[in-house]
């Protein structure tokens, strides 16, 4: 988000009072060396705020959009065509709202006089600006969901206007969106983000379906074969994973199979120099991980999460932070949303930056505080994306530096003193294999490159306030990769092994 400077508007006169209105406005505003920009002259096209709405029928798989005459669109297409006579646009039902009247009042109202279905609690997808250089006009776009019995009335608007109702496929409707034919941008926005929304719905637990399926083959074919099917062996295998008897000593006695996901567990090693620092490995799907106040998410220099139905740890912690319905389907993406705010305007970022964001609902179910974001691979204009090894050490220092920033903060030290245990600290932190997944790096090296550089951390950190570093180990190929770098550690007699957890 760009920074906020001072505004000061010296006059404002009414040039026009009609339907629409035309006011003239003296501004002069603080410009970006510090120094206040002369007076000047600007004209606002005034009409106020308005309101429109994705109707979605998910029985009939079709959104509710509407078709009418509208005159600017006429002249604006004779700008093409001198001759043409078509002013009709279909568009989402949108329309002003009342003085007095909420926006989510205006989407009710508007709906029902528009379609003629009646709408309960439509979900805001977003506030914009119709045209920020000439009208302080803002769009209000909501969500909502109908079905046969909601339609009470022929709709159609108001007597003076023609609203023709019509159902388009949504199929058909990104059809349009992906060929750049659909005009109205209320339309546009809300099929991006209906898309998403649809494809979180139906893919609530990362089981895609046989189109997403051939699509990602393609994607991976690209980005290496071995690796998609290492993945594909990994979902197979989830209902396959043999659980752990709790209270058994020790690991489970049978393992799963190599390629499948492992039980839940987590396996620790204290520094021999350093009591009560402790690095280690967790175990299974991150769903069932508990234990760690903080959660790294390895992602690309754009650092774009992963969509809701991938199989990476992007994925995963997006959705799982994203606030879900009792079916599962998401209402907010707060975790991505966050990350798109800290991002700002620059779009892109090196490797090794580290950027904090909330934690979403993960900080209920399973007592993460936040999520650190670090970019460990390198998005490529032709979208490839490259694990860099030799950044790896960095990108692990840099977010054990960021953490303990956020932890020595005075203000924090002065809120935790005041609260008490209720402020938590990210006293521990859980990593993914950075780079091993998309970006094509041997999870063997990774381990290596990535154990090392947190030990050494802790190690060197004079009072550290992270005191516990665990690695993700999702199945046996990970955990083995993990266990082969601390039984060197602790055959140099630098690492002790502590009790498993169950």
């Amino acid at each position: 988000m760009s920074e906020s400077r001072k505004a000061v508007i010296h006059k404002t006169t009414r040039l026009f009072d009609d339907f629409f209105k035309i006011d003239e406005v003296l501004v002069s505003h603080e410009q970006r060396d510090g120094t206040m920009s002369p007076k000047e002259r600007r004209l606002i096209f005034e009409r106020g705020d308005a309101v429109a709405v994705m109707l979605y029928n998910p029985d009939s798989k079709s959104v509710i959009i509407v078709n009418q005459f509208k005159v600017p669109s006429l002249i604006a297409r004779r700008r093409d065509d001198p001759n043409t006579v078509d002013g009709w646009v279909t568009e989402a039902t949108a329309g002003m709202i009342d003085k007095g009247e909420t926006p989510e009042k205006a989407i009710i109202r508007e709906t029902l006089e528009e379609t003629g279905y009646r709408i309960a609690n439509p979900k805001l997808i977003s506030k914009f600006f119709s045209s920020a250089g000439g009208t302080s006009e803002r769009i209000f776009l909501y969500f909502a969901q109908v079905r046969a019995s909601d339609k009470v009335s022929a709709g159609g608007g108001l007597p003076n206007e023609d609203v023709s109702v019509v159902p388009v496929a949504v199929d058909q409707l990104f059809t349009q969106l992906a060929k750049g034919s659909i005009d109205d941008p209320k339309l546009a926005i809300g099929a991006y983000w209906l898309k998403d929304y649809l494809n979180a719905r139906d893919n609530p637990a990362n089981q895609e379906s046989v189109e997403n399926l051939v699509g990602n083959v393609l994607d991976r074919m690209a980005k290496g074969a071995e690796r998609w099917l290492d993945d594909y062996l990994e979902r197979r295998g989830q209902s396959k994973a043999t659980p752990r008897i709790a209270g058994s000593p020790g690991p489970a006695p049978s393992p799963p199979a190599p390629s499948g996901p492992l039980p839940y567990s987590t396996v620790s090693y204290g520094l021999k120099d350093r009591p009560g620092l402790v690095v280690g490995y967790k175990t299974g799907r991150l769903d069932n991980i508990q234990g760690a106040t903080a959660w790294v998410n390895s992602e690309n220099t754009d650092m774009l999460m992963d969509r809701f139905i991938g199989n990476s740890i992007s994925a995963r912690i997006r959705y799982l932070g994203a606030n879900r319905d009792v079916e599962g389907n998401v209402i907010e993406d707060r975790i991505a949303e966050a990350l798109r705010r800290a991002v700002g305007p620059r779009g892109h970022v090196r490797i090794g930056t580290v950027l904090m964001t909330e934690s979403g609902t993960l900080k209920t179910t399973h007592q993460v505080q936040r999520i650190f974001h670090v970019a460990t691979v390198e998005a490529s204009p032709d979208a490839v994306l490259m694990g860099r090894a030799d950044k790896l050490a960095q990108c692990v220092e840099a977010v054990l530096t960021r953490a303990e920033l956020e932890n020595k903060r005075t203000w924090r030290i002065l809120l935790k003193a005041a609260l008490g245990s209720r402020m938590t600290d990210c006293d521990s932190i859980l990593l993914p294999m950075m780079g091993a997944g998309q970006g094509n790096l041997k999870v063997e090296d990774v381990a290596k490159i990535i154990i090392t550089a947190a030990v050494d951390r802790l190690r060197n950190t004079a009072l550290p306030t992270v005191k516990k570093v665990y690695f993700i180990a999702f199945q046996a190929r990970d955990r083995d990769a993990c266990e082969k770098v601390f039984q060197q550690y602790c055959a140099e007699g630098r690492l002790i092994r502590l009790a498993d957890e169950t």
